[in-house]
């Protein structure tokens, strides 16, 4: 077996454990559990960013039962999300080193539960803004591990022909909670009397003390479904959620079920000069978008587009970019080894969109309401379906270190990106316009597609998967693994 000798040396370095893994002893199989370990993952992954993006849809409502909240304070809130990640990052990504997937996702689901049930306690607006805020950095923390976590999932549980798109599916989810918060929020919170276009002082508006009261119950009963849906995940991960399959799913699974020293993983990740030029474009598009779709409220606010249509629009954009990221997640699949040319042709699409958007906006086309709708949808979709396909194609470059490591390194990056924008939100300058966001959409975009052409394309990972069909290597159970392919 010179040929796969060869290979394995020249991906794992010669002091890696893993380099002396016998493929040859290793048994594979594939279970449909499988799928409710995604389910449940998926479903954290939708409630963490529902939560997070609480508060954006109903800005106008939450300003009228709260006259004390600002846009600044509705931009802190979610600011919360990529302040805990940046700082929490470093013990959750030791605390999944160490202890594994099953721990660190029930600490997860439990930092959903407190995130969400604590925003219940009160409705009156000193205590409530206080236990928003807690509420938002439990929920931030949590984040962190539903963020760099999808690879590892994947790469645990799926065989080297379904990871891609159940990454794209572990990513997705988290993504079309922002849909989840477009929609449940004003379908929840209906916009307040005279509220339609005003975001200023409920008691200026008209509200008396018993509108103001009544708006206030039903944000309430928001806080306890989001409390409920959490919790219920939470009793999914303690009933069924094993730290790994009896048989791995494939020869890198195998190869990671005892993963190295962090330190030593870390130090292998950052001198890879390759990844560096794939993880920077990725932060500064996913870090930018995902920061901007928590104010789009505020964004298109200035053009007449009130909170009721820019829930709508978000809920359209989520659900399109879920579509587009699991579409071409599948197609990374079956068509194998197109990732960099599928990121770069997703994202010319994408800064078309936006310099559409930019255009309306700045108001050197004729403004139209479906035109705006239109360029958001495209701009933001095919952006959003990037994510997953930068996170796959990370670990192929990254290989041998551990999924959850690349994971935690990618997540930490965009979150800076994001923290940079909102930041910038409370600034005095930004707040006088709007506009700065439409054309950073747009130069990002370009931005990214240029700097994609730098990333030499490697798939480190699944060439050792695939090396035993190709060389000849027999894998002891392979046979069995493909009979029991749809075996439980």
């Amino acid at each position: 077996m010179p040929v796969v000798e060869e290979d394995m040396e020249a991906i794992l370095p010669e002091d890696h454990p893993e380099s002396q893994v016998m493929l040859s002893s290793v048994e594979v199989k594939v279970y449909k559990r499988r799928w409710w370990i995604l389910f449940l993952f998926a479903g954290m992954g939708f409630m963490q960013c529902a939560v997070w993006n609480t508060w954006g849809p109903i800005t106008a409502s939450v300003k009228a039962a709260y006259p004390k909240w600002d846009d600044a304070e509705i931009a802190l809130l979610s600011m919360w999300g990529t302040i805990t990640m940046i700082t929490g990052l470093i013990p959750m990504t030791i605390l999944l080193q160490s202890k594994g997937i099953r721990v660190s996702l029930l600490v997860t689901a439990a930092l959903l539960s407190m995130g969400t049930g604590i925003r219940c306690f009160s409705t009156q607006e000193q205590a409530f803004t206080v236990l928003a805020h807690i509420g938002a950095v439990l929920n931030g923390f949590a984040g962190i591990i539903i963020g760099a976590a999808p690879s590892l999932l994947s790469s645990r549980w799926f065989p080297h022909n379904e990871r891609t798109t159940a990454t794209g599916i572990g990513c997705t989810f988290n993504q079309l909670g922002n849909a989840g918060g477009f929609f449940l929020g004003p379908l929840m919170v209906h916009l307040p009397i005279n509220q339609s276009t005003h975001h200023g002082n409920s008691t200026e508006a008209g509200l008396d003390p018993e509108q103001i009261e009544a708006l206030r119950m039903s944000i309430r009963d928001y806080m306890w479904i989001s409390f409920g849906i959490c919790g219920s995940l939470f009793l999914g991960v303690i009933a069924y959620f094993p730290e790994k399959p009896k048989k791995p799913p494939s020869l890198t699974s195998f190869m990671h079920e005892k993963p190295a020293p962090l330190a030593k993983d870390l130090k292998m990740l950052l001198s890879n000069k390759n990844i560096w030029l794939l993880v920077v474009p990725y932060a500064i598009t996913l870090g930018i978008n995902v920061a901007w779709s928590s104010v789009l409220d505020i964004n298109v606010a200035p053009f007449g587009i009130d909170q009721n249509d820019a829930s709508w629009m978000g809920v359209y954009v989520t659900c399109g970019g879920v579509f587009m990221a699991i579409i071409a997640s599948r197609f990374s699949d079956i068509l194998f080894g197109y990732m960099k040319l599928t990121i770069i042709s997703l994202m010319v699409v994408a800064t078309a969109g936006y310099t559409w958007f930019l255009l309306l906006m700045n108001q050197c086309l004729p403004f139209s309401k479906v035109q705006l709708f239109i360029s958001i949808i495209i701009g933001a979709s095919f952006n959003y379906a990037c994510s997953p396909l930068f996170f796959e194609l990370a670990v192929e470059l990254a290989f041998p270190v551990s999924e959850g490591v690349v994971g935690a390194f990618l997540t930490i990056c965009w979150n800076i990106v994001a923290a940079l924008f909102l930041f910038i939100m409370q600034t005095p300058f930004v707040k006088k316009s709007v506009l700065w966001m439409d054309y950073l959409l747009a130069i990002q975009g370009l931005v990214v597609v240029l700097m994609m052409g730098l990333v030499r394309e490697e798939y480190r990972r699944t060439s050792v998967d695939k090396a035993p069909a190709e060389d000849q290597v027999v894998v002891v159970g392979a046979s069995s693994a493909s009979s029991d392919h749809s075996s439980d």
